[in-house]
């Protein structure tokens, strides 16, 4: 209400009475508040106009904007083309000193009109809002206009936080964008000015200030090619979305599976492959979005990759840090000190560094924009978010990453700062956009998931168990003896082989795989894989 008043009171707001309150010789008026567009552009000399984010439509067509037949059409009945109406009756649109006027306080009506009241035209009388959202006020009872309540609430903030924080990004759906936002802008523009004449101080106006300077507005999001709304009940819940099923219904709902099985980790985190969407794969956030089971799986690949990177990336340096650590002085002798990472760089290093270091500033022009400096000093730039662009340049990173890892393994052990520091670089990209730590710290952890160098052992004996096994079985077949029970155990090891180690993200290979410091290991990491449900499940 004081909001409203002190806009008023510079003048840019007028009363439409009640039926039957038409002395304006009264002190207050009871009626409906409207904000006065002409007044506002008249008072403000210019600095600035209402309708600051309309549609880009000729101003002619949309609101008859400085149209001198403006002038009269509030007297016509017609209002099809009115876009801030909020449920006035005929008589109050005719009464509007401007098309593009809008509510600001709202009043309600206590009873339905009479037939001869000029509120009752064509046996349509005006809706009777509940009292529930109904207030006091010096214009009588009612409510805010549908805009005022945002530019109210957040000139109450500014005032609370004036001394540390200002408002510099508002944001909302595109349908937002006109009018309720355009109408928040005017609003809140008049009553900054309705302050500044109340303040003057005879010294002239203050330098007018726009209200809020940067403004986002995303798209919709679909489902199945509908816009997804509870009114068609095809929205998929936050809950429903985090369940690690993704397979939709009829409606475009998502299926969940026990919560035993939806716990979230570096290699399955429905949250991060949803925000991954978001950022790269829901195309412009100015644009619609469809949400499918196709562009989740997608997305889930993609973070696989990244994961795998961080995880083989990390065991790579964490092997080579505990190599060195065993070496005890310069001189040893034993393997170990052969194992160290070396720190003379090489072409494949400067390469990595280099790529690196690009994509990071790829990352970063993709989130804030590019500024160039012109030759008379002047600069320019441009900015706008390019979410698939930071997704392509990290992806590249991790093939980049994994390739220097795998090359390691092959050749002896390589330089690791090029590697640390593109691990760090990934880690640090995906902490500023929103991962979690799941993704974020991916190889940085002590359980068996991660599969660590300290338990690298316990997967060197399984490797070692099932080769003896199937050596042992292998042999019996050859002989002849206890043919039926050496099927069984080599049936066992393919089980454990395909089944059980892959679901804890171990696979075990055919031959000795080189890691990082040289050691021959027959098994290396892999997205954890649901088991395989036997023939009588």
């Amino acid at each position: 209400v004081p909001y409203i008043e002190m806009i008023l009171q510079g003048g840019m707001a007028y009363v439409i009475p009640e039926d039957g309150d038409d002395d304006d010789s009264a002190q207050q008026q009871r009626g409906s508040v409207y904000f006065d567009v002409r007044a506002f552009e008249h008072v403000t000399e210019g600095r600035t106009k209402y309708g600051k984010l309309a549609p880009d439509v000729a101003s002619s067509d949309f609101f008859s904007w400085d149209d001198e037949s403006n002038d009269n059409a509030s007297t016509s009945d017609d209002d099809s083309n009115n876009n801030n109406n909020e449920g006035e009756s005929p008589s109050q649109l005719r009464q509007k000193r401007d098309s593009r006027d809008f509510c600001l306080w709202k009043y309600r009506t206590q009873s339905p009109p009479s037939p001869s009241s000029n509120l009752a035209t064509n046996n349509t009388p005006p809706m009777i809002e509940p009292a529930i959202v109904s207030y006091s006020s010096p214009w009588g009872p009612g409510r805010p206009g549908w805009h005022v309540e945002c530019s109210a609430m957040i000139q109450r903030l500014s005032m609370d936080f004036q001394s540390t924080h200002k408002f510099q990004l508002h944001a909302g759906g595109i349908d937002l964008k006109f009018p309720h936002h355009s109408n928040e802008i005017a609003q809140a523009e008049a009553f900054h000015e309705a302050v500044t004449i109340k303040d003057d101080d005879g010294e002239g106006r203050r330098q007018f200030e726009e209200w809020i300077p940067n403004w986002v507005h995303t798209g919709h999001l679909y489902v199945k090619g509908r816009k997804m709304s509870k009114s068609l009940k095809n929205f998929v819940t936050i809950r429903e979305m985090l369940g690690i099923s993704t397979n939709t219904n009829d409606k475009g709902g998502v299926e969940t599976t026990d919560s035993h099985q939806n716990q979230s980790s570096a290699w399955s985190c429905p949250s991060d492959d949803f925000r991954l969407w978001c950022l790269g794969l829901s195309g412009s956030y100015r644009g619609p979005a469809t949400y499918s089971k196709d562009r989740m799986d997608e997305a889930r690949v993609i973070r696989t990759k990244w994961v795998k990177f961080l995880m083989e990336g990390q065991q790579c340096l964490d092997e080579w840090k505990t190599a060195e650590n065993n070496c005890h002085d310069y001189y040893a002798t034993d393997d170990s000190a052969s194992q160290q990472s070396t720190k003379v760089w090489g072409e494949d290093e400067l390469k990595l560094f280099n790529q690196v270091t690009q994509s990071g500033m790829k990352c970063r022009e993709a989130l804030v924009g590019r500024c160039t400096t012109n030759t008379d000093g002047s600069t320019r730039g441009s900015f706008d978010l390019d979410g698939a662009s930071f997704v392509k340049e990290l992806t590249k990173l991790a093939d980049l990453g994994l390739a220097y890892v795998q090359a390691a393994s092959i050749h002896k052990p390589r330089p690791g700062e090029p590697l640390r520091f593109a691990v760090e670089t990934f880690r640090r990209q995906l902490d500023l956009v929103g991962f979690t730590s799941y993704t974020i710290n991916a190889g940085i952890s002590t359980t068996l998931e991660h599969a660590s160098s300290s338990n690298a052992d316990l997967l060197d004996e399984i490797a070692a168990f099932r080769s003896a096994i199937r050596s042992a079985t292998l042999n019996g077949i050859r002989s002849k003896d206890t043919m039926a029970a050496a099927k069984e155990v080599l049936g066992l090891c393919d089980e454990l082989r395909d089944d059980v180690l892959p679901s804890l993200g171990v696979e075990l290979v055919d031959g000795k795989v080189t890691n990082g410091v040289g050691d021959n290991r027959a098994w290396r990491r892999c997205s954890p894989r649901d088991k395989i449900p036997k023939e009588d499940e």
